[in-house]
């Protein structure tokens, strides 16, 4: 017998919202070439990929708009992904939003990029932020997936998710994540900001 929280508990909504982020330039090309022949060069550094679940990978950080080589630095390509994810904090209207991202470059960048926001920024450690962020004194909460998906309530500091990178064939992760502000407790209708690049 399996049974769904939704199936006994009266939960608000889930919407999902599509966010749709167009490749341009090196970005694009350095994706299309990768995809193709798993090696591209990118700032004068050959990236290459070794099997299909390392090029999976590679193209995903591509997508996020940086790419570690073989030594482990980080090769920045583009700010299509961080453009459009400052559109949708900027279009939150001052609500706080959980960000999941996946590789810890994706992390730095998003820090960087909230930086003259103004907003209250903090990645997910432990306790302390589960409490602040509950109390709404974090405006922007980044989380990894995996550090997140199970067992936390954040259903108190807000009801936006948005998705800058993805767990890498895990859909339970995914979904478990979602459920982090999805849960009994929650008020209004929770609604999960995917950046997904286009093509």
């Amino acid at each position: 017998v399996s049974m769904k929280a939704e199936d006994w508990l009266q939960l608000p909504e889930l919407i999902v919202d599509d966010v749709p982020v167009a490749l341009q330039g090196a970005g694009l090309k350095a994706y299309r070439e990768m995809e193709r022949t798993m090696v591209a060069e990118v700032g004068g550094e050959e990236i290459s990929a070794t099997t299909a679940a390392a090029l999976t990978g590679k193209l995903l950080q591509l997508c996020s708009g940086a790419v570690y080589d073989a030594e482990g630095q980080v090769a920045r390509i583009h700010e299509c992904k961080i453009e459009a994810f400052l559109e949708v904090v900027e279009q939150l209207h001052g609500e706080h939003a959980l960000v999941f991202y996946w590789f810890q470059h994706e992390r730095d960048r998003l820090l960087e990029a909230l930086a003259s926001t103004g907003k209250r920024c903090r990645v997910y450690k432990g306790v302390q932020e589960e409490r602040n962020w509950n109390a709404g004194e974090i405006d922007i909460l980044l989380a990894h997936p995996a550090s997140t998906a199970y067992g936390l309530n954040l259903q108190q500091g807000g009801h936006h998710v948005i998705w800058f990178g993805y767990p890498n064939w895990t859909l339970e992760l995914y979904q478990q994540a979602n459920a982090r502000l999805y849960r009994q407790g929650q008020k209004q209708p929770v609604i999960s900001h995917l950046l997904v690049v286009q093509d």
